[in-house]
């Protein structure tokens, strides 16, 4: 499966992107405005053998083009991310006639996700949590998506996004997503485990203790 950061913030994208060969890097606007960045730096600091997501801003058809060929033409390694709204969807559209891949964002449904898949979009983002927040289980409709699109052959990925916690990322991952964007704060949990850092630090007392050293010394 593929791991996206989904974040803006350079020092994080450095640290971890290479380290644990995490697929890309996804942002929208909000990220951006949080971490206090802007998409040229971002684009600049996102190694370009990954993918960098970023989003457009306009909701009128011709904008949402323009805005997604600027875009694209900041980076080979950017897929750009349109809003699953009517116009978003018949953007997705056009740009799919010109071979153009594009991430429908802000999915909250299996139809809704169905109709951007058929309108050409190469990834579909559903929200999480923002769909528990509805009182409707996200976990299982993301997992209901991705359902959606084996049984039908359909080819679109699901990245999900929007999560609260490891317990809802896990349980995609456990079931087969084909990918997930999680936050720094969450990224950092995924990769560091207390229990493994107690572990390791008894292997090296026990070591040290019987040998006074901390390293093999071969």
């Amino acid at each position: 499966m593929e791991f996206y950061l989904d974040s803006a913030n350079y020092e994080k994208i450095k640290e971890y992107v290479e380290a644990y060969n995490i697929t890309g890097v996804t942002s929208n606007p909000t990220i951006i405005v949080n971490d206090k960045a802007n998409i040229l730096k971002l684009v600049e600091v996102v190694p370009k053998d990954k993918t960098l997501f970023v989003q457009v801003i306009s909701d009128e058809v011709e904008g949402i083009i323009e805005e997604t060929k600027k875009l694209m033409s900041l980076g080979k390694n950017i897929i750009v991310k349109i809003p699953a709204s009517a116009n978003g969807l018949k953007a997705i559209k056009l740009l799919k006639d010109e071979n153009i891949r594009t991430l429908a964002t802000g999915i909250y449904s299996v139809e809704q996700a169905l109709m951007a898949a058929n309108c050409g979009a190469a990834y579909v983002a559903p929200y999480v949590n923002r769909i528990c927040d509805l009182e409707i289980d996200g976990v299982k409709a993301a997992l209901e998506i991705q359902k959606a699109f084996r049984e039908q052959n359909i080819d679109c990925k699901v990245l999900a996004a929007s999560f609260k916690n490891m317990m809802q990322v896990k349980e995609l991952m456990v079931n087969g997503i084909d990918a997930v964007t999680i936050s720094v704060d969450l990224m950092e949990k995924l990769i560091y485990n207390t229990n493994t850092a107690k572990a390791v630090g008894d292997f090296v007392s026990a070591w040290k203790k019987y040998t006074g050293k901390d390293t093999l010394g071969l």
